[in-house]
């Protein structure tokens, strides 16, 4: 996905969100929760739970 399409926004509870940086780059999920800096993200690809530091998420908004 080209940079000019993305728009870093602070992600909130229950949001889409693509990880922006580390070995899951490029991840969606859905931030299920916050616990000070760790996002709690169920990923999309296979459900799992992920712990992310908050800086690294993004809003994911998918384009139609």
């Amino acid at each position: 996905m080209p940079a000019e399409d993305l728009e870093a926004v602070p992600a909130q509870k229950n949001s889409s969100v693509i990880i922006l940086s580390g070995e899951l780059k490029g991840s969606t999920g859905k931030l299920i929760g916050i616990d000070g800096r760790d996002g709690i993200v169920k990923m999309d690809l296979n459900s799992d739970i992920k712990i992310v530091d908050m800086p690294l998420l993004a809003v994911h908004v998918k384009k139609d």
